[in-house]
């Protein structure tokens, strides 16, 4: 991830997602609809 200079960038969307998204496992992330998405994410 890129430096933020300034603090306001440190708490923009990408920096507080990025992380926990990338930490999903792939079935998570390939899910088709929402329902499946939040059933595999409870999992």
């Amino acid at each position: 991830m890129r430096q933020c200079v300034k603090d306001i960038g440190k708490y923009g969307f990408p920096h507080r997602t990025v992380e926990k998204w990338n930490a999903l496992h792939n079935e998570v992330v390939t899910a088709h609809n929402v329902h499946n998405y939040q059933e595999k994410l409870d999992n």
